[in-house]
């Protein structure tokens, strides 16, 4: 099994954006965005899809060849050769191209979906237009609290990391050289989140978002490998076109 780390662009915000009550809060930062793929012996696993080109404002810091699409094809493969797709949750930076994968099963929490379908007024982040080919796509969609193993086997496993969002969800994978590793996305999008126990940025619940995030602490103290998708001071050590293994 191997992990690519694929930056997809950037956004320049306030670090608060991501991280409530962080040092530098108001400072003006670039920060990462990551897609990951994963190359199991059962097929291809895509985990989220990135920001939209098409749909960049004033804040993208982005090229079109660094979409998702793009970076596939830099590795020989095209949407339809992805055999599932996790969706951490569906805020733009993470749900750009999901009309673009027709052939895949999706696997997002159905918390997440009813959100991203119908959200309530105080939650943003969401944009129909990124998804709304999706209706009659393919899903599976765990209970919200269910540990979710894609091929029955430990290699893959999605965990309840609500909070952020009503059905966000982290991957933790089982490398075979690297270990277990967890992929965070926006339960705690840079590493000052674990170390000081903030909330991120926005929440939908903060006690939830908490409940997260001390999860994430055990998992790290329990030796796993933590993977941040929007810290421009914590990168992956391997970065597209390198990979874990």
């Amino acid at each position: 099994m191997k992990l690519y780390c694929i930056r997809v662009g950037a956004f320049k915000l306030p670090r608060g954006f991501v991280a409530a009550r962080c040092k530098d809060a108001n400072v003006p930062t670039v920060m990462p965005i990551y897609t990951y793929l994963i190359k199991h012996p059962k097929g291809l696993v895509l985990v989220d899809t990135g920001q939209s080109y098409e749909m960049r404002d004033e804040n993208t810091v982005m090229e079109e060849k660094d979409t998702v699409i793009h970076k596939l094809a830099e590795l020989g493969y095209k949407p339809d050769d992805i055999k599932y797709l996790v969706i951490s949750h569906m805020h733009l930076d993470h749900s750009g191209y999901m009309n673009d994968f027709p052939n895949a099963t999706f696997i997002a929490r159905k918390e997440e979906l009813k959100a991203a379908w119908w959200p309530e007024a105080c939650e943003g982040g969401y944009v129909f237009p990124t998804y709304e080919k999706t209706r009659q796509y393919k899903f599976i969609e765990p209970a919200d609290d269910e540990d979710f193993d894609l091929f029955m086997d430990g290699s893959i496993v999605l965990i309840d990391t609500r909070g952020h969002s009503r059905g966000h969800q982290s991957v933790v994978l089982n490398l075979p050289k690297t270990g277990k590793t967890v992929l965070i996305n926006d339960a705690a999008p840079i590493r000052e989140v674990l170390e000081r126990t903030l909330l991120p940025g926005t929440c939908t619940d903060n006690w939830q978002a908490i409940r997260s995030v001390r999860k994430l602490q055990h998992l790290e103290s329990c030796g796993y490998k933590m993977i941040y998708a929007h810290d421009p001071d914590n990168l992956p050590e391997k970065n597209f076109p390198e990979y874990f293994d």
